[in-house]
């Protein structure tokens, strides 16, 4: 009987490490008794199943660790190998280069082999398995790949004996984990006969299981909680080939698939498919009275209608994700269109009013001084001066107009004829005669002397308001004249302006019309959509409300023979095991694809050149939306094979950094099918990591400029050569240092 004191009490998750490790060890060998009965010992335990719930968390899949060493015996093309990677922090990558056939993937496997075994074996496949293809892998096959494994020399000189060593740093210390698998004469595999040592702390202390717990489902236990759950597999230990087969998976399917391993719900699922075979086979063997066969047939069928109601739901939900994203695409373009307010237009419109009419009297006043001024610009400056001159001069001699003459001369007459005491008849009239002819001289009505400044042309105006006007005239012509060209160009602009800001609204109105519609019959959609939904929410409650009661009074009955037999205790438990996985499945799933979304986002940038993706999205089911920096979802456009290896590298790092802590990766050839450009991105972005990155690399990759790029993070480097004996088979050697030959 297991003992619950050994378990921690935070849910079903350490009675569901030893059911998952019971279905790794014995689900795969077509004999089902095995496995149900070790469902017996774990589900008959005394615990309360009923009360026991499991919340799935990345963290059981995100504890830090360093490969320090391998040590391989008799490992394929390797008779002894050691691979050092201690190395100080700021140089976390290693790098290990061989030739084709030398055995980069020999490593791999090794390491998948050395620290999973069958499990490995098994749940490897799952990346290339078809979607919906749930064959489990036979444990032949690990027998075969074992027994391939061996290597050959050794075993004709009688070596019997392969084994691995793993030695890791982890959160608890230093763990070793050391594999040893022992063939017959006939070079078959037992695999009884495997041996697992699991040692730990600077002592290397041998961890051994409680008395209650076999030692195959405590190392698998103890394997996992220390470093990753098998299911991560694919996201630690991969190569080209299998970063190619999940590039060819839609991005919905590549994301599910991900999560799924970070969560463990791979193995989850297929344990669940077990324990209803179990608690089928387990329920033959209890005789139920009528009533309670009863109650069973009314829940499975409310249960059935129920799970219906609910795929149902899903669907619509599925269908209503895209709507919203293409609605609230829609609301976003709308806003920015922005045509602005009534207001604003009357004011704009009020604006070009004013300025086409400060441009027409602009123009006018133009046209008046234009006749006004322009004359002087183009008389030539010589003679304009000589009028100036001129001018200047006769304002000095006078500054009477002939009318004003006339009648200042008749005053000063009369003036004469007025003096005391009165002069004589005869003497008044020379006098006066010679004045009026000393007067006309002076206005230039007869025979002026040659030196006169009074031109005739100003007779009858004043010399000196014209010699002003002129003068001035002259000098504010050209200013004035340019001053009003400026102002009307900058009305002109202005008025140019408005009308292109018009045309541009008239366009944007177009837009908006169009989009409004589209918003319009999007609303309508939505509005069914959310209809079923609601509909189907009632079903899904009324259904629910209609199981309760009904499985309360199942439970009571069930529990009145719970002592009764010992496969009813089991096959309850199983139930109830299942009811709480799926739930916590269907909860689990969604709530950690937005943290995804962040992680896919930061890496995806990190690795592609091209920079046009700002923001890959998950919705609530998986299904990826990758958005530009308009919020426009590029999911349509065609990618290039080596873009979608970049997705999924970036789904590799996003799932290995989920949960704060990101895991070691061993690449086998990582920038085979990868462009220049590509290349470099994802050399930097992999060598970047502050966690380990294991790289086995042929000549023509990490070489040259790849290598000088990367040279500064580099902390060990493996060669990996390869010596013929005789012309047959011969063996890889391990070699400090890289290529002898950098440049490919």
């Amino acid at each position: 009987m297991i003992d619950p004191a050994y378990h921690t009490v935070d849910g079903i998750s350490p009675f569901l490490d030893l059911l998952i490790s019971a279905r790794s060890l014995y689900g795969s060998s077509g004999n089902r008794r095995r496995l149900f009965n070790r469902f017996d010992e774990i589900l008959t335990a005394p615990i309360d199943w009923s009360a026991m719930t499991w919340n799935p968390t990345v963290t059981r899949a995100a504890r830090p660790f360093r490969f320090r060493r391998i040590h391989l015996q008799n490992w394929k093309a390797f008779e002894r190998a050691e691979l050092d990677f201690s190395a100080p922090p700021e140089r976390p990558v290693a790098l290990i280069g061989g030739n084709n056939g030398n055995g980069k993937t020999s490593i791999l496997e090794a390491l998948a082999l050395g620290l999973y075994g069958v499990r490995a074996h098994i749940d490897r496949s799952r990346l290339s398995r078809e979607e919906g293809d749930s064959t489990t892998p036979k444990r032949s096959g690990y027998h075969q790949a074992i027994e391939r494994a061996m290597h050959r020399q050794a075993f004709e000189r009688g070596d019997r004996d392969m084994a691995v060593l793993i030695e890791i740093d982890c959160d608890d210390g230093p763990f070793e984990i050391e594999r040893h698998w022992y063939f017959g004469d006939d070079g078959s595999f037992i695999e009884d006969d495997e041996e697992l040592v699991l040692r730990s702390g600077d002592d290397r202390h041998i961890l051994s299981p409680p008395v209650d717990v076999p030692g195959s489902e405590f190392a698998s236990f103890e394997i996992e909680r220390r470093i990753a759950p098998v299911s991560m597999l694919p996201f630690l230990l991969f190569d080209g080939e299998q970063i190619r087969r999940l590039a060819q998976r839609e991005l919905g399917d590549q994301v599910r698939f991900g999560l799924e391993s970070a969560l463990g719900i791979g193995v989850i699922k297929a344990l669940l498919s077990d324990l209803s075979d179990y608690a089928r086979d387990r329920s033959k063997d209890v005789q139920a009275d009528g009533v309670e066969a009863s109650l069973t047939s009314q829940i499975a069928t409310l249960t059935d209608e129920l799970s219906s109601t609910r795929t149902d739901l899903e669907e619509v939900e599925s269908a209503l994700e895209p709507l919203r994203r293409r609605r609230d695409e829609i609301v976003r373009s709308i806003g920015s269109i922005g045509d602005g307010t009534y207001q604003e237009r009357h004011a704009e419109l009020e604006l070009r009013k004013k300025l086409e009419a400060e441009l027409h009297v602009a123009r006018h006043d133009l046209l008046l001084s234009g006749v006004r001024l322009l004359p002087f610009l183009l008389i030539p400056s010589k003679l304009l001066q000589g009028v100036e001159s001129a001018l200047d001069a006769a304002a000095r001699s006078t500054s009477l107009s002939r009318g004003q003459d006339e009648r200042m001369l008749r005053e000063l007459v009369t003036a004469l004829g007025q003096t005391k005491p009165p002069l004589s008849r005869e003497a008044l009239a020379d006098l006066t005669r010679r004045t009026q002819e000393a007067w006309k001289i002076s206005l230039g009505t007869v025979d002026a002397p040659a030196d006169a400044t009074l031109h005739g042309y100003l007779v009858g105006h004043d010399a000196r308001r014209v010699h002003e006007l002129l003068t001035g005239s002259r000098g504010s012509a050209r200013s004035e004249i340019e001053g009003m060209l400026h102002k009307i160009a900058q009305l002109t602009k202005s008025i140019a302006l408005l009308e292109e800001q018009n045309v541009r609204r008239k366009r944007d109105e177009e837009d908006r019309a169009g989009l409004v519609g589209e918003l319009e019959r999007l609303g309508e959609k939505i509005l069914d959509f959310e209809g079923q939904r609601r509909r189907l929410d009632q079903i899904a409650g009324k259904l629910q409300a209609q199981i309760e009661p009904l499985e309360m009074d199942l439970g009571r009955r069930k529990g009145q023979r719970r002592n009764s037999g010992y496969a009813a205790g089991g096959a309850d438990a199983a139930k109830t095991v299942l009811h709480a996985l799926k739930h916590s499945i269907s909860v689990a799933m969604p709530e950690y694809y937005g943290e995804l979304a962040t992680a896919l986002t930061s890496a995806y940038s990190g690795l592609a050149h091209k920079g046009i993706v700002q923001k890959v999205a998950i919705a609530h089911d998986g299904n990826v939306a990758l958005l530009d920096a308009l919020g426009r979802d590029l999911r349509d456009t065609d990618a290039s094979a080596g873009e979608n290896q970049i997705f999924a590298m970036a789904l590799i790092a996003s799932i290995t950094g989920l949960g704060g802590s990101s895991l070691p990766l061993v690449i086998d050839t990582p920038l085979g099918r990868l462009d220049t450009e590509h290349r470099d991105r994802v050399l930097d972005y992999l060598t970047s990591r502050r966690s380990q990155t294991i790289l086995l690399s042929q000549p023509e990759e990490v070489s040259g400029r790849y290598y000088d790029r990367i040279k500064s993070r580099v902390g060990s480097e493996h060669h990996l050569v390869y010596r013929s004996e005789g012309g047959g088979l011969g063996e890889t050697l391990v070699e400090k240092g890289y290529f002898p030959r950098r440049a490919a």
